[in-house]
This record gives C-alpha cells, structure tokens and sequence, in this order.
C-alpha cells in the first residue's frame, strides 16, 4: 500500500465515521427540537440545521460540532 493509498483509505474511513455520527447525532438532538437535513450532506457537502428557529447550513465538520453542542446543552 502506498502512502497516497493509505491516505485515501484514511481519508474515507474518516468521511465514512463523520457522516455516520452525524447520522446519529441528528437522531439524539431531535429531543431538543434540532432538525437535520441528512440529505443535504450527501447532496451538497454541507448540513442544513434548523434549531430554534435559525436555519444554518454547516460542512460536515461544523455540523458534527454544533449537534454535539446541542447534545452538550441539552436540558434533560
């Protein structure tokens, strides 16, 4: 395996992981009321978020940030 190989094999696992989590995330969050647009990701490269009101559209990384913050501050 070569090392651009290698790097393609890491940098797709990584994509893969990232998507599931957000997959998951946009699950957990929906009890705060955080709307996700999955499809959007797989469409356009970025996530439409709707959270209390405000529509953002967000790279995968961002997206994984900010319904992480919403699990975070999630009042149970």
């Amino acid at each position: 395996m070569t090392s651009s190989t290698s790097d393609l094999a890491i940098a797709t696992a990584f994509e893969t992981w990232l998507r599931e989590q957000i997959l998951q995330l946009s699950v957990d969050t929906l009890k705060s009321k955080a709307v996700t647009c999955t499809a959007c990701g797989e469409v356009l490269g970025a996530y439409i978020i709707d959270y209390q009101g405000h529509q953002s559209r967000y790279s995968p990384a961002e997206a994984y940030a900010f319904l992480k913050f919403i699990e975070a501050t999630a009042t149970n």
